[in-house]
Parts: C-alpha cells; sequence; structure tokens
C-alpha cells in the first residue's frame, strides 16, 4: 500500500486504542470506505506511488526517501 494512503489509514485508525482484532479490522473497512467517498484521495495516491516510482527508477534502484 502507498505510503500517503497508509499513513492517513494510520491516524484515522489508531486514534484511540484497538480493543480487538475485529475493531482493527472494522476500523479499517470504515476508513477506506471514507476516503473512497473523498474527491481526490485515490489521484494524491497514484500521484504520490508514482513520484516514488519514479524516483527509485531515476537512483537506480538505491536509497530514496531522502529525496522525497
Amino acid at each position: 500500500m502507498d505510503f500517503f494512503l497508509w499513513g492517513h489509514i494510520k491516524v484515522v485508525i489508531y486514534t484511540s486504542p484497538c480493543d480487538s482484532e475485529e475493531d482493527r479490522i472494522a476500523r479499517i473497512l470504515e476508513t477506506a470506505t471514507t476516503f473512497r467517498q473523498q474527491p481526490g484521495i485515490l489521484e494524491r495516491t497514484r500521484h504520490s506511488l508514482l513520484r516514488r516510482c519514479r524516483l527509485y527508477i531515476e537512483v537506480g534502484g538505491r536509497t530514496y526517501e531522502h529525496l522525497l
């Protein structure tokens, strides 16, 4: 999963402690549904992923996180 989207999902899911695995799964599903309804979130995710792929290619597979 792209870092951009996962970062947003983690913020929503872990704002309060999860009591069980079922609770965590329910929060993930609810968050995914919410994000699908937000205009532009998937487009920003796509741009983030493409940016990382291009950087990876530019540096020849070496570490690139410092360039972000």
